[in-house]
């Protein structure tokens, strides 16, 4: 997926739906506990298990 504009200053990147750990497309979105009783929509490995972000944001401008 491409870089989406959250907010002035920051992207939103989202992550491909292939598992980390173990290289898998079994992939699902679930909702997963964070702290306090938020939630996250997360990417989930029905394969090991492996759950991890949507998506992260990031500075839109690049670090030199």
């Amino acid at each position: 997926m491409a870089a989406h504009a959250a907010a002035e200053g920051f992207r939103v990147i989202y992550h491909e739906p292939i598992c980390p750990d173990c290289g898998s497309f079994d992939v699902t979105r679930t909702e997963v506990a964070i702290t306090d009783g938020f939630t996250e929509t997360a990417l989930s490995c029905r394969d090991c298990g492996t759950a991890w972000p949507l998506a992260c944001v990031a500075d839109w401008e690049a670090r030199r």
